[in-house]
């Protein structure tokens, strides 16, 4: 029995699987109170990326031409994902310094200096170089790496055609 694959079947497996990245990003910060650091929230745009990409093309251009580009860009964002959170994994070892930017409230909202010394107390400081959870010796930003290269590994495998004809073009 001969199962064809087509690029169709494909975006809606990116769909459902970006899908389900976010979904466990939500639960471990909202039910499990991990608070994600600025890169974390980075790592979540290409998924919200390839879902809205997707879903457009599906419903609005729904040509194999149109599909193609669209799978293009998912292998794309997906690769934009897997350097960020090898950005990250990075900043985590401490090979990489981390951004300068952290996730905070607006200082111009702040009255006066004891409103700020309140916020600033109640704020639990997130940093990019310390993973908040760790599951099998690896941080959730590797997972989230290890996860962005099987999905495009997935994917170049079950779309051959795209694959065959990639490697073909890397040869010439």
């Amino acid at each position: 029995m001969n199962i064809e694959i087509t690029k169709k079947h494909l975006l809606i497996l990116l769909v459902f699987y970006s899908a389900v990245a976010l979904v466990f990003a939500y639960i471990a910060q909202f039910g499990f109170d991990y608070q994600p650091c600025i890169l974390c929230l980075y790592q979540r745009k290409p998924f919200f990326a390839i879902i809205a990409l997707v879903s457009l093309t599906l419903l609005f251009f729904q040509s194999e031409r149109s599909q193609k580009i669209a799978f293009f860009f998912c292998i794309f964002f997906l690769l934009i994902n897997a350097g960020i959170a090898t950005y990250h994994v990075g900043v985590e070892k401490k090979i990489f310094k981390g951004p300068t930017i952290c996730s905070s409230e607006n200082l111009n909202d702040f009255e006066d200096l004891e409103d700020l010394r309140i916020a600033l107390a109640k704020t639990k400081a997130i940093r990019c170089d310390e993973p908040s959870f760790v599951f099998l010796g690896l941080s959730m930003t590797a997972w989230n790496l290890a996860y962005c290269l099987f999905l495009i590994g997935i994917s170049l495998f079950l779309d051959r055609k795209t694959f065959a004809s990639a490697t073909r073009a890397i040869g010439r």
